[in-house]
């Protein structure tokens, strides 16, 4: 398990990008680390809230590949410093403000002269720094509990059992599967003893999705469009996702051109109507986002088959801008083909066929043939419709 203290300056003007050897490092270790079930990362989410900072800015803490923590007060409540996010998994104790007036969180320190004082013990131990620890340890409780949970089946946990805290919040939503998130505290606050008892009769959730290594890439949509400036109607584009899988993560990789990117904001709207903020108005007065790529788990285990919206608005007068164009990544599990026709039990619901029957329309084609097509021998592509015999 690692354990990630650190991340960009938390100022609110920096995007913090990963670079390719990074990456590489993160897919390897989840690939190839505790024999193949995965190195698990665990990261700060930042403490920049003050700033107008957003830890999905940070491309470490929006990785699918780790779990980012925020962190809460003594009293259960949004810490000032801490960073909200829809990649923001969940949180974690810390102390509440600079001034050290609250109750802290207390470490042991490097031994000697060369620690933060002589006592070996640290007083101040703050920040999402002190929260992502707590939640690594909580990991460790877990695989002491159950050692063949995957990377993955470690994520399904904490989203499974992390418990809804500041009821008074509004920010608090629910998600397709009725789960309670909000973009300030994920989850919600990690709980020990229920992540420990689903651990032990936990089942490894199936191999990720295989479209296309591992996932599904919607295509790349071209918007070209200019964003009005300083109104709320801004810009809206929309996809429509014909294949069926089970979400964990999505990424959002987009291009607009503005010379004050803390105007905007961003909201990405599931087919079920669920919102992801993948970013809000701040002070960042720097310019752009070049591909750079958002996250949210706020999905999870929603289905990926339907129209999916993304808005662009510029709420605040006096710089404008243009959204270029935007694509969108899931990666998941695979959603159930009870008939094994080759469309997935979800989408046939929706389209308004059986997923008990494989040819609803009993004219020798199965439903995932004749939805998704095939090419004949000359190499032309063909598809008919499912539901009319042809």
């Amino acid at each position: 398990i690692y354990v990630n203290s650190w991340g960009p300056s938390d100022d609110g003007n920096i995007l913090g990008y990963i670079g390719p050897n990074a990456i590489s490092a993160l897919e390897q270790g989840v690939s190839e680390g505790r024999d193949g079930l995965g190195s698990v990362y665990v990261w700060a989410a930042g403490n920049g809230h003050q700033n107008g900072d957003n830890s999905n800015k940070d491309a470490y803490a929006n990785s699918r590949f780790t779990v980012a923590v925020g962190a809460v007060n003594w009293k259960g409540e949004r810490t000032e410093f801490s960073e909200s996010g829809s990649n923001v998994m969940l949180v974690a104790p810390s102390h509440n403000s600079s001034n050290w007036v609250d109750p802290a969180i207390y470490s042991t320190d490097i031994s000697g002269t060369d620690g933060h004082n002589e006592t070996d013990y640290l007083g101040d131990m703050g920040g999402t720094s002190a929260s992502a620890p707590m939640v690594a340890g909580v990991i460790g409780l877990m695989l002491e509990a159950e050692p063949d949970l995957t990377w993955r089946d470690i994520q399904h946990i904490l989203v499974r059992t992390s418990k809804k805290i500041d009821h008074s919040d509004d920010g608090w939503f629910k998600t397709y599967e009725g789960r309670d998130f909000n973009h300030n505290y994920g989850y919600g606050l990690v709980d020990a003893s229920s992540a420990v008892n689903l651990a032990k009769n936990w089942k490894n959730i199936t191999s990720e999705v295989d479209f296309a290594d591992m996932s599904y890439n919607a295509g790349k949509v071209e918007v070209n469009q200019f964003i009005f400036d300083g109104n709320d109607l801004g810009r809206n584009s929309e996809i429509f996702v014909n294949r069926s899988m089970n979400i964990e993560t999505v990424e959002v990789k987009v291009n607009i051109s503005h010379a004050y990117r803390g105007d905007l904001n961003i909201f990405l709207e599931s087919p079920n109507g669920v919102v992801s903020e993948l970013v809000r108005q701040s002070n960042d007065n720097n310019d752009n986002y070049d591909n750079w790529v958002f996250t949210s788990v706020a999905h999870w285990d929603e289905n990926s088959f339907g129209l999916w919206k993304l808005k662009v608005n510029d709420t605040e007068a006096g710089t404008a801008g243009t959204w270029n164009d935007w694509n969108m990544t899931f990666y998941g599990y695979p959603e159930k083909d009870s008939d094994s026709d080759g469309l997935p039990d979800y989408a046939e619901r929706i389209i308004g066929v059986q997923w008990n029957n494989p040819d609803w329309d009993n004219d020798g084609l199965l439903d995932g043939e004749e939805y998704y097509g095939w090419f004949d021998l000359q190499g032309n592509f063909h598809y008919t419709d499912l539901k009319d015999f042809d």
